[in-house]
């Protein structure tokens, strides 16, 4: 069974763009929006266990230039 979490992201001014177009291509990744609000986009992944999400955000969402800080919210089915 596979775990959903979504991703929330803040990005620096003028990154957005190539921010969403960098973090659409990592394989664990499954929508990636701009939105309104507090935060700058919002990032859907899929997988399969809790240590593949600290994978996920921690190693490769956080090294994308531009990021500049997450909150990732898991969610049950």
């Amino acid at each position: 069974m596979s775990i959903r979490a979504y991703v929330l992201l803040r990005v620096e001014a003028g990154k957005l763009n190539s921010v969403i177009s960098t973090v659409s291509k990592l394989p664990q990744v499954k929508e990636a929006y701009p939105i309104t609000g507090d935060y700058d986009a919002i990032v859907s992944i899929e997988v399969e266990n809790v240590a593949d999400i600290r994978e996920a955000v921690g190693t490769k969402i956080h090294k994308i230039d531009g990021v500049k800080e997450t909150s990732t919210h898991i969610a049950f089915k």
